[in-house]
């Protein structure tokens, strides 16, 4: 190794429900491969190159070391190196919020420009607030949750004077993250078909919706059964005015992530574009004026 060298090493322990010092090494493995990918990540934004070592495992429940050895002394890595395991037990442990870690860190390291001030503000901005780490760390707590003899894990930062944070079982859900759902109705849905299911089986249909080309599975079971007994023949042009429910998944971050449409009931069809509606239920919610209702030709209850 070369003569100059910087280190930092970061400690995380498992506390178990017993005495015992062992725990599953395909469970460790399993979730400690997120833990390293999250220091990687961290590694990969403040642009650090570091040799990631594990010292021999200590007892008291089950101790592990992770060593960061920073081989080449580059400015960026003297000013960030002792961020790193501030960074990665702020992400662990939720110790600090991301501001005041940030002021302190940046406060600490007496950075004698604003351009150097600015560049090392952003890469710390990036690490606190990446969304991969935060989906590494996750995963980490995902599978250490199912193990149910890890009692609580603490996480020390040994490379400077500061306390063990312990995250206790009950914690753990607070650090995975889960989507969200919203579910709406469109109850004056104009769907063009594309490509219809002509047979039993759970298969989407195919059509435009406000533009958009969608997916979509058939709700309206007595709309399916008709068009599975060839009462409908489907041509060019072919729009079904429809109750649409459209359910959106976002992501733990907040972004969208999918969209799935179901048709609920189908109000009325039109066989080709230059037809007119036929109404299949008299409880058609679409607000028409009487010109719009002439259009309709006499349908069933």
């Amino acid at each position: 190794m070369p003569e100059e060298i910087f280190s930092q090493r970061f400690q995380v322990h498992y506390y178990f429900d017993d005495e015992s010092h062992a725990m599953n090494a395909f469970v460790r493995n399993r979730a400690e491969k997120d833990l390293l990918e999250a220091v990687k990540r961290i590694l990969e934004i403040t642009e650090i190159t570091s040799e990631v070592e594990t010292e021999a495992y200590g007892e008291g429940g089950l101790l592990e070391t992770l060593n960061l050895v920073v081989p080449s002394l580059t400015a960026v890595a003297v000013f960030l190196s002792p961020a790193i395991n501030e960074i990665l037990k702020h992400h662990f442990t939720k110790s600090k919020t991301d501001g005041a870690l940030k002021e302190e860190t940046l406060k600490g390291l007496q950075l004698d420009n604003a351009i150097k001030e600015f560049d090392y503000a952003g890469k710390l901005e990036k690490a606190l607030e990446d969304k991969v780490v935060r989906r590494h760390v996750s995963n980490y707590y995902t599978k250490i949750s199912g193990y149910a003899k890890v009692a609580k894990i603490g996480f020390k930062n040994l490379s400077i004077r500061s306390d063990e944070i312990l995250i206790p079982r009950s914690k753990f859900k607070e650090f995975i993250l889960v989507d969200d759902k919203t579910v709406t109705e469109d109850d004056d849905a104009e769907i063009e078909i594309i490509s219809p299911v002509l047979k039993e089986g759970a298969f989407n249909w195919r059509g435009t919706y406000k533009e958009d080309r969608i997916d979509f599975s058939m709700g309206d079971s007595k709309f399916k059964s008709e068009v599975i007994n060839g009462a409908h023949q489907f041509a060019n042009g072919f729009v079904m005015s429809c109750l649409l429910q459209i359910t959106i998944t976002f992501d733990e971050f907040g972004d969208e992530k999918r969209r799935n449409y179901s048709v609920r009931k189908v109000y009325a069809i039109k066989a080709n574009a230059s037809g007119g509606y036929k109404l299949r239920h008299f409880g058609f919610k679409k607000k028409m004026d009487e010109d719009q209702q002439s259009l309709f030709d006499e349908g069933e209850n």
